[in-house]
């Protein structure tokens, strides 16, 4: 070959060249038996003895804001006391070495033990005996981590002044399963705790702070229902890795719009590479998937007038009251406060509930966590009057033709219609009313008598405009659609005394405070029914991160009353004397000149399935200004003891909510625009 023939030339420094170029595929060649068969058990050693864990990070939460940006839900850091597993491998150890050695003396101590007894030599099956199990050893690492553990916690405990102690039985379960994370031996520090700790602790073995971002709500029970709660889930969300060895702690929205807009607020999980040994302790670790953060979900919630509506139902009818407040803008269907009594602090699904609070929201006589603004349904009364009016009117009635009430022999002073052979009462005095004094003084028979002459088809087709019995589409996964005869129900067995109850909305008909607002609304804007709308847009956590806000249109019509002009003229001449007439019965929502309210009272029985009266539903449905509408509010108090109407019970309620506005109006805000 020309490489040897080379060779054999006299050329000394060629020989050389030739001579190194052997030499170094020599050493290579030994380096690969090296590797390959001389160390290959020690790579498989320590491949068999390392491993990666996959941890899933979640993301930090969205923020919830209300229209004007003020923080509804945010996160806040807190720092946890956690034991560091990893950093214990030495004490454990040489824990379980000293328990070890005791226990080989004591082995020792029984064998010459029984040798004396015996006066001779044990035999090699008979030391077996005497001999440590593999069970024992166990026991013996067990109590030896025990030991130790206790030991940094009592050191921690001591020099922080808080009493901690440490569950064996989770700390085990924690070892066992995930030893490469913290674990918590005191959660929630506050700010005192990691002053002492950090000034105490110092160069302390074992024990460290572990920060983790936490959902909080800084207003407590303030917009509690709408904005809902969360509840622990650590799962993998759709675009996420479904495969992890460990997960932190996680949450999904249950109910409100930490629900309906979970997967915005939630953000995207990221991913974290552990590289643990044999043992399970990190040796090292490496994020391969930052997390990305939520967004923040701006509500069109004004927090002036939620803060309002839920302190006047509280200074009026008590914490305890069941009560709903919901208040519209009228011009577009924005929901400016929705607020519902009584109700749950959404903190304590993130901190845990003492045991007085479990029981509060245990109790079914209470049920704090029914969202009562669009979750219940409740007869309407004399709220309902409003739409029996409008479907009178436009079948022809003439609003100054007198109806007399008859007085009711049982009752001086009341009135009373008879239809066929049942008599139904009237709260309104016997005498004469057209339409202006019956919507004021809320007369029964006149409804009934006018609501008989037009015929029910036309009073459910109307209905069914207001969109009753169907729900309002608000994103917060609390609510029903109420109750609303069907045509096809109406004409199968319908009674003349079926109509008359739907007449003063009792009977076969059922809405939430919601529907009343939305209906409301639509009376006072000239017909138009609108979508309600709770979400205003949701933005990014970073304005610099360049990422476009997603808005959600205000003024979604969903349906046109298809009513004329006069007859909602008609109707909000006489819902302004309901409150500015010396005999209506709203009187106490009235705020001054500055703003004038239509309003319309209502009361309705609730009752058993025994047909016996076991409470009432109080009702306060207004719009104002009576100029140019624009706020609808709508006030529900349902109660079993306190004797009133809803003049009395829920127009003051209505009145805090109205002055507010009237306040809010002398200074630029974002309630007085039109989006």
């Amino acid at each position: 070959m020309l490489v040897f023939d080379e060779l054999k030339k006299n050329d000394l420094q060629l020989r050389l060249v030739a001579v190194m170029l052997v030499a170094g595929l020599c050493i290579l060649l030994i380096g690969l038996w090296w590797v390959q068969v001389v160390s290959a058990h020690e790579f498989q050693s320590h491949l068999e003895t390392q491993s990666y864990r996959s941890i899933r990070l979640p993301a930090v939460r969205g923020k919830i804001l209300d229209r004007e940006g003020r923080v509804l839900a945010e996160n806040h850091p807190r720092y946890n006391l956690s034991l560091y597993l990893d950093d214990m491998r030495g004490p454990f150890d040489k824990a379980y070495g000293q328990s070890l050695k005791a226990a080989m003396a004591r082995q020792k101590q029984l064998i010459a033990a029984a040798e004396k007894k015996l006066d001779r030599s044990l035999t090699k099956a008979e030391r077996k005996t005497f001999a440590l199990k593999s069970e024992q050893l166990q026991q013996m690492r067990v109590a030896a981590r025990l030991r130790v553990a206790g030991e940094v916690v009592a050191r921690v405990s001591e020099k922080i002044g808080e009493p901690i102690t440490l569950d064996p039985k989770k700390f085990e379960r924690a070892y066992e399963t995930r030893l490469a994370l913290p674990y918590p031996i005191l959660p929630n520090l506050n700010e005192e705790q990691i002053a002492r700790f950090q000034e105490n602790y110092t160069n302390g073995l074992g024990a460290d702070l572990e920060l983790q971002s936490v959902r909080r709500y800084p207003l407590g029970l303030t917009a509690a229902h709408l904005l809902g709660y969360l509840q622990r889930n650590d799962e993998s969300q759709e675009g996420e890795d479904p495969d992890f060895n460990y997960r932190l702690p996680d949450y999904r929205g249950l109910v409100g719009v930490e629900a309906g807009f979970d997967a915005q607020l939630r953000g995207r999980a990221g991913g974290e590479s552990v590289l643990v040994n044999n043992l399970g302790y990190r040796q090292s670790e490496n994020i391969w998937s930052q997390p990305a953060p939520g967004h923040n979900l701006v509500l069109t919630i004004d927090l002036d007038l939620q803060t309002v509506a839920e302190t006047a139902v509280t200074s009026h009818q008590g914490a305890e009251a069941h009560a709903a407040v919901v208040v519209l803008d009228v011009r577009n269907g924005d929901v400016l406060a929705l607020a519902s009594s009584p109700s749950v602090d959404p903190n304590n699904y993130i901190e845990g509930f003492t045991a007085a609070e479990m029981a509060r929201k245990d109790d079914e006589n209470l049920r704090p966590e029914i969202n009562r603004a669009t979750q219940e349904n409740y007869a309407p009364g004399s709220i309902f009057k409003p739409i029996i009016g409008l479907a009178v009117l436009e079948s022809g009635l003439n609003p100054n033709k007198v109806f007399t009430v008859q007085a009711d022999p049982l009752k001086p002073g009341k009135g009373c219609i008879y239809v066929g052979k049942r008599k139904i009462g009237d709260l309104a005095a016997p005498g004469d009313y057209d339409f202006r004094r019956a919507i004021m003084r809320s007369s029964n028979s006149y409804f009934i008598m006018n609501g008989l002459n037009t015929g029910i088809d036309k009073i459910i087709a109307l209905s069914e405009k207001f969109h009753f019995g169907d729900r309002t589409g608000l994103p917060t996964r609390q609510e029903t659609s109420g109750d609303l005869p069907s045509l096809r129900r109406i004409h199968d067995g319908w009674t003349a005394g079926d109509t008359a109850n739907v007449c003063i909305g009792q009977g076969e008909v059922a809405v939430t405070p919601m529907q009343m607002a939305v209906a409301f609304a639509a009376i006072a804007n000239g017909g138009k029914v609108f979508w309600p709308r709770l979400a205003a847009r949701i933005e990014p956590q970073d304005p610099a991160a360049g990422e476009t806000a997603t808005n959600f249109p205000a003024g979604l019509v969903r349906d046109e009353l298809g009513v004329s002009a006069r007859s909602l003229r008609t109707l909000h001449s006489a819902m302004l004397a309901e409150t500015e007439d010396p005999e209506g019965t709203g009187k106490a929502a009235v705020v001054g000149p500055g703003l004038r309210i239509c309003g319309k009272t209502g009361t309705a029985q609730v009752q058993d399935e025994h047909n016996r009266t076991i409470g009432h539903n109080y009702w306060f449905a207004s719009f104002a200004p009576y100029e140019n509408p624009k706020y609808a509010v709508v006030v529900m108090v349902q109660s079993t003891t306190e004797v009133g109407f809803g003049g009395s019970i829920c127009a003051p309620i209505a009145h805090d909510i109205y002055e507010s506005i009237l306040k809010k109006q002398t200074a630029p805000s974002v309630l007085a625009m039109s989006h």
